[in-house]
């Protein structure tokens, strides 16, 4: 068993009872594609493989270049070995990635799935192709979790250690983070993670009016229309956040404009105003190099503790016209 690989990004479990399990497929996906060598003895050659309205999960290749279609499961499919036969059939008309590989040897066709229904092992049985059937299961040892694969006819068992991408506990008080702040997560350094999870504390702890609404690709913290801000990744895969903030301290008619900065969810960058979307305004656009110069850098604790002290005036102020 060799040692989990730099390159792979923390892998998300979920707990089930006493055991557990991978978030979704994905997640099996891609913890496997890492360790095709050492699970199925195979190199890997492409996953998502879309062929003729199929798509195949994971296609690899063997040690006479023969190729090899897995199919992998977090949950039992009745109907597991009809999609890998579909998938057989595509491939074998098609013939996709001829110069790798050898189509003058058979196809082979595995399965990974945690179990197996009747009927999938009925379908093999009389089946004209030749399935291989591997069964998976997560054990925790210690403090640390093995992917295990088990291959049914051979009753040879291989392991591996999983990265597992584990969150800080959450406040009592505090929902756990949306799906979406999930996914952002696992890209970050322990650091940013760190950071931004402090983040959204501090943000939903300050006033018990704040909510969090996750709105397509951006999670906003308010109440109503009065935000404090924005959290979001860019169409350049650049993470940033906006900011609610005036353009003087007469900002009670209106004049709260929203301000966009690049961030690494520890510090931020000024980028200008933005009524909406990601365009700037343009009095006030800055161009993406001076954006990221040093001396452009500041604290993004300092920003959002000035977007809510902000926020709370703008409310008060609301509050305080209404009664009057």
């Amino acid at each position: 068993m060799r040692n989990t690989s730099l390159n792979l990004q923390e892998i998300q479990l979920i707990s089930s009872g006493f055991s557990w399990k991978f978030a979704n497929e994905s997640e099996l996906e891609r913890f496997l594609w890492e360790f095709l060598p050492d699970y199925l003895d195979c190199q890997p050659l492409q996953r998502q493989f879309r062929i003729n309205n199929q798509c195949c999960d994971i296609l690899a290749i063997g040690y006479e270049n023969e190729l090899i279609v897995i199919e992998l499961k977090v949950v039992e499919d009745r109907y597991l070995v009809p999609q890998l036969t579909r998938y057989f059939d595509a491939i074998a008309q098609e013939q996709p990635c001829a110069d790798q590989v050898n189509y003058l040897r058979p196809i082979r066709l595995i399965a990974i799935a945690p179990s197996y229904h009747p009927d999938n092992l009925t379908d093999v049985r009389y089946s004209q192709l030749s399935f291989e059937l591997y069964q998976h299961q997560i054990e925790q040892q210690a403090q640390n979790h093995y992917l295990i694969v088990l291959n049914l006819h051979t009753q040879e068992q291989r392991q591996q250690q999983i990265p597992v991408f584990q969150l800080p506990n959450t406040p009592a008080a505090l929902p756990d983070p949306p799906p979406l702040m999930l996914t952002w997560l696992k890209r970050c350094t322990p650091k940013q993670r760190d950071h931004l999870l402090k983040l959204r504390i501090k943000i939903l702890n300050f006033d018990p009016r704040i909510q969090e609404v996750v709105q397509g690709q951006s999670i906003f913290y308010g109440k109503g229309k009065k935000h404090v801000a924005e959290l979001c990744i860019d169409p350049a895969r650049e993470f940033c956040i906006f900011f609610w903030f005036p353009n003087d301290e007469n900002f009670f008619r209106g004049r709260v404009r929203r301000f966009r900065y690049w961030t690494n969810w520890i510090t931020a960058s000024y980028w200008g105003t933005c009524h909406a979307g990601f365009q700037l305004d343009l009095r006030r656009r800055v161009t993406y190099k001076e954006v990221k110069q040093p001396f452009n850098q500041r604290s993004l604790e300092n920003l959002l503790e000035k977007a809510l002290k902000i926020w709370k005036r703008r409310m008060e102020w609301r509050q305080n016209n209404s009664d009057s």
